[in-house]
């Protein structure tokens, strides 16, 4: 990709995310106070509207912007359609900070307002910076197409006039710099343009009256929240104080106070476009959290994949809904994912089991992109296992089914292996989007996994806790546990699932008999299918049987994700 279109879109997210620690302190002086000068990404925790948030994260402004990106990657166009239903998925569970024009906005959806319609009235110059991605379109080249679909992205959420007529504004502010123009011609050639209700020479003569002063004395004096009257001239000022400066004005902006993510994202995004990514600091780059995925994104937005390129494996993470960060690993094919599934483990295992990733790594060589994750408190993620059980398997399987459909495509597969394939079958109609279950030595009854540990159920019973030996690594097991597994009714749900199921097993199986796949088998309706996995053992430990079993999901899935 270009390197000023990559530079605008990584600004913008760089100038929200180095805002996220001091978002919304108003008192400059706090803020050195607390952080001294900001540099770098700041731990958020104690800020109240982002603390589940970590250094290098964007806030609910980027959020938005990555939803937008994510759209324009998913057709390499722009839809407003589209954008404004992975806008309401990723808020249906949102756990960082959600301001009154992102509630009133939903709240008009749920009330049957159409994209063109839903917008909160809102004058937050937030909305704005969200533009950054659509540059990246190659359909959006021309002034017209792009100036449209600012306009419907930005009215999408904030229909006030103003704002609209802002984002026509910065617009052709990036335009103008992508041409060759510096930021102050750029900024008044656009202010030339006419504009029915925003006051732009107003405001720019402001930002120009106050460039003599210290910058925390201008922006106050300007006005550090994210309304227009404010952002707008406050924004304005920073580019002419500052220039081709970028890293010094996105660091003064932090220390201005306000909504420095407001106007971080738009300073950003402008700087980016007029000095290139190769200019942005390095340590902003590596530090930003999901740079990989912009990278990723990006490549698909102009069409730039190297289809000749070897898979990836890509490190990416996700909180459940009790706001557990789990850990997972995205293995992605080589070209665009014919489909994406979702991989739960096997019991006290890992997404990192020879088996589990074998499987996936070559599902991904099939063109079938897999999301393997370990469930709470097992591997690298966060929790304690002793306060797990099926159930919030289930729970978690469905936290990452909202993360790939939020940050790439809904999972048409889900793929289990052992009390794994147990956890699909009960996560099946819980997922929208689903198509196919495929489960690997699974059991028809969860709580077979009791055997395990049989001579510590007494003991579970009566003490109400146990710490058991599996396969020599010690957990802590729970009454709670045994009776989650036991009230489970697997085979009830197994009977109304009304997706294509594919059950694999070995005959030779010595942890989970093959009359377990009898039972699930004999439970499900068609279209089902049974294959043997002969002579593989239970945990699918030689890659020829992996391989195999890639091969076979491969073959059957591409007959029900085309349907």
């Amino acid at each position: 990709m270009d390197d000023t279109l990559k530079g605008l879109v990584y600004g913008a997210f760089i100038g929200d995310a180095l805002s996220l620690g001091a978002h919304w302190i108003y008192n400059p002086s706090k803020i050195t106070r607390i952080y001294g000068r900001i540099t770098d990404y700041i731990s958020p925790k104690d800020n109240k509207y982002h603390a589940k948030k970590a250094p290098g994260d964007v806030s609910h402004y980027g959020d938005q912007t990555m939803a937008l990106l994510q759209s324009l990657a998913a057709g390499q166009r722009w839809d407003l359609q589209e954008f404004a239903q992975r806008w309401r998925r990723m808020f249906a569970d949102y756990s960082d900070y959600m301001d009154s024009a992102t509630q009133q906005t939903l709240d008009n959806f749920a009330a049957g307002a159409a994209p063109d319609d839903a917008g909160s009235g809102s004058d937050d110059l937030s909305a704005v910076g969200r533009i950054a991605p659509l540059f990246a379109v190659a359909a959006l080249k021309q002034p017209a197409a792009l100036h449209t679909a600012v306009r419907q992205q930005t009215a999408m959420t904030h229909n006030d006039p103003g704002v609209i007529e802002a984002g026509d504004f910065f617009a052709a502010v990036v335009m103008s710099v992508l041409a060759g123009s510096d930021i102050s011609a750029a900024i008044f050639d656009a202010a030339n343009r006419p504009y029915k209700t925003l006051p732009v020479v107003t405001w720019v003569a402001e930002a120009q009256d106050c460039l003599e002063l210290d910058t925390v004395e201008a922006i106050a004096k300007l006005g550090q929240t994210c309304h227009n009257p404010d952002a707008f001239p406050s924004t304005i000022y920073l580019l002419l104080k500052y220039g081709d400066d970028l890293e010094a004005c996105l660091i003064d902006n932090v220390m201005a106070g306000g909504d420095s993510a407001a106007r971080g994202l738009l300073i950003g995004m402008v700087l980016g476009a007029r000095r290139g990514f190769s200019a942005i600091p390095k340590r902003w780059v590596t530090g930003l959290r999901r740079a990989s995925e912009i990278d990723a994104l990006l490549a698909r937005v102009d069409g730039s994949v190297d289809t000749a390129a070897p898979r990836r494996t890509e490190k990416v993470s996700f909180r459940n809904r009790a706001g557990i960060l789990l850990d997972a690993r995205l293995e992605q094919p080589a070209a665009e994912p014919k489909a994406f599934a979702l991989f739960a483990h096997c019991f006290t295992c890992s997404k990192d089991l020879i088996g589990a990733s074998r499987i996936s790594r070559e599902l991904s060589e099939h063109g079938i992109a897999v999301l393997r994750f370990d469930f709470t408190g097992l591997g690298n993620s966060e929790g304690d296992f002793a306060n797990t059980n099926f159930s919030s398997n289930v729970g978690d399987l469905v936290a990452a089914a909202e993360y790939l459909a939020t940050h790439y495509r809904p999972p048409t597969l889900l793929i289990g292996h052992s009390l794994g394939g147990a956890a699909v079958l009960a996560a099946g109609a819980k997922i929208p989007g689903v198509k196919g279950v495929v489960t690997i030595g699974a059991p028809s009854d969860p709580s077979h996994v009791a055997h395990l540990f049989t001579c510590n159920l007494a003991e579970i019973e009566a003490k109400g806790t146990a710490e058991v030996n599996l396969s020599g690594r010690k957990f802590t097991v729970t009454k709670q546990f045994l009776d989650d597994i036991r009230e489970q009714r697997l085979l009830e749900a197994v009977s109304k699932l009304r997706v294509a199921s594919l059950i694999m097993h070995s005959p030779v199986d010595n942890t989970v008999s093959i009359d377990h796949a009898g039972k699930i088998f004999g439970a499900l309706k068609h279209p089902k299918s049974f294959v043997s996995l002969h002579p593989a053992d239970h945990l699918v430990s030689r890659k020829e049987d992996a391989a195999y079993i890639a091969e076979i999901i491969s073959a059957w899935s591409s007959r029900i994700v085309s349907t």
